[in-house]
């Protein structure tokens, strides 16, 4: 808001480019309504919160509890309460409220909705996100995470063809571990959330938000394969053993589904 001076016309143009170039819409309401757009008598929140709506953008919104801005009155007065536009505050808020929104109380809540609603956001394939120019120097490194990958992922690719599974994970081999995982029904929910599970920077993670998931988890985490993330507490990462276990499953289907095809020679050594 500081960008433009009081009935700039050009503000709201502005804005909603912003919000044009843009995957996801967050707002965060707390206890006050917001400047107030000349023309329409709404305040310019309001008006991006109904463009973003109106454009189809995927938006959530966090929304300030009530006992939380009754705390923050008594700490710092009656000034943090919408004085001026309080009917208009109510109806916006009971709009936000009744679409996509959780309620927050400090800043930890926020950080946790947005970590979370984003993580789900990213699975979607139309949103394209964007890289500023001067991250850009973090390619090479990736470039050569991807590589050693891709060589891993070969080198599996190979000892899975020439039948050497032995190698050990966490103790176990590769078909001894995946025995016990189906066992206790967790291999499918493994595989299924490794997208999230699999993240190398741990900036965010798997969060387990009901108790199957979390029964799950604690498997993981006591085969080795999971750990709790090192920047959010109560989400959830893969370890290196987990990687490696997902490469050989990989490598253990690709194995299964060629030795399947027609006119492919079968031995008693093939998986099914």
């Amino acid at each position: 808001m500081e960008l433009f001076t009081a009935g700039d016309e050009s503000q709201m143009e502005v804005i909603k480019q912003w919000i044009d170039e843009s995957d996801v819409y967050l707002l965060i309401l707390g206890g006050r309504y917001g400047s107030i757009e000349p023309k329409t008598g709404k305040s310019y929140s309001h008006l991006e919160y109904e463009y973003a709506l109106s454009k189809g953008r995927p938006l959530f919104a966090c929304v300030i509890k009530d006992e939380a801005i009754d705390a923050r009155v008594k700490t710092e007065g009656k000034e943090i309460l919408e004085l001026e536009n309080p009917q208009k505050l109510k109806e916006f808020r009971a709009e936000v409220l009744s679409k996509m929104s959780e309620f927050w109380e400090d800043t930890k809540d926020i950080k946790i909705t947005i970590t979370g609603k984003l993580s789900q956001l990213m699975k979607r394939e139309e949103l394209v996100g964007w890289v500023r120019p001067s991250t850009q120097s973090n390619l090479p490194a990736l470039a050569d995470e991807i590589a050693r990958l891709s060589r891993e992922n070969a080198q599996l690719r190979n000892q899975a063809a020439n039948g050497n599974q032995e190698d050990r994970i966490n103790g176990l081999t590769f078909l001894e571990l995946k025995a016990i995982l189906e066992q206790k029904g967790v291999l499918d929910f493994l595989v299924e959330n490794q997208l999230q599970l699999n993240n190398f920077n741990q900036t965010y993670g798997f969060k387990a938000e009901t108790r199957d998931a979390r029964q799950k988890i604690q498997e993981l985490q006591l085969r080795g394969l999971a750990t709790e993330s090192k920047r959010i507490p109560s989400y959830f990462v893969i370890t290196e053993a987990g990687r490696v276990f997902l490469n050989k499953y990989d490598s253990w289907k690709l194995t299964s589904k060629n030795a399947s095809l027609p006119g492919a020679e079968k031995s008693s050594s093939t998986i099914v």
